[in-house]
């Protein structure tokens, strides 16, 4: 078996890492659904432009990392190529840091009414909300708004790091495994070295 290069492997992750942040994000417009939903609000929908500047975001990225896992590791950029590299990832860290943080503040605050006079007590057990009943103090929709705006800026720092890693790793291949023994020896033949 040949041994896979570490590129191959980032960008199997990130599909990997993708699919589960789409998970999270049904499971977060599911919570949204199911709130307005107790509240009277309508049937709620997937907001044009929180949903196309994550597009856009996801594409971007598909596209830096197959650019990455194509490009040869000791050619010369032509200065027509570094200029479009760079306003690419200029436009690119613009996006995730800028567009993407902001469309969903602007998508919490107006369409979903997330103020800091409206509080998440959860569902109702007798007279009072399991939230509001397990905390000792209000946590209001403001509060989960900002959070969630602070994960989106985790993510894209930690994939500002890994993209790096992945562009300085892109030419290195992984060293091919020596079997072990059950007890985590390397197995050597008599006479061969390791």
């Amino acid at each position: 078996m040949a041994a896979q290069r570490p590129i191959d492997i980032a960008v199997t992750k990130f599909y990997m890492a993708l699919g589960g942040c789409f998970v999270l994000y049904l499971a977060l417009w599911a919570f949204i659904a199911v709130h307005q939903y107790d509240e009277g609000l309508g049937a709620p929908y997937f907001n044009v432009a929180l949903t196309a500047s994550l597009v856009v975001s996801v594409l971007g990225i598909v596209a830096f990392l197959e650019y990455a896992r194509r490009r040869p590791v000791g050619k010369y950029h032509t200065w027509g190529e570094a200029m479009f590299a760079a306003a690419g990832v200029f436009f690119l860290l613009f996006w995730i840091y800028g567009v993407v943080p902001h469309q969903w503040l602007v998508y919490a605050d107006s369409e979903l009414g997330w103020r800091k006079d409206r509080l998440i007590e959860g569902y109702y057990v007798g007279n009072q909300g399991i939230i509001s009943w397990a905390l000792p103090f209000d946590l209001p929709y403001l509060v989960l708004r900002d959070v969630i705006a602070v994960v989106i800026y985790g993510l894209a720092l930690a994939g500002n790091v890994a993209g790096w890693m992945v562009w300085q790793n892109r030419g290195k291949t992984a060293p091919v495994e020596v079997e072990k023994s059950e007890y985590g020896r390397p197995i050597v033949r008599e006479g061969a070295s390791v």
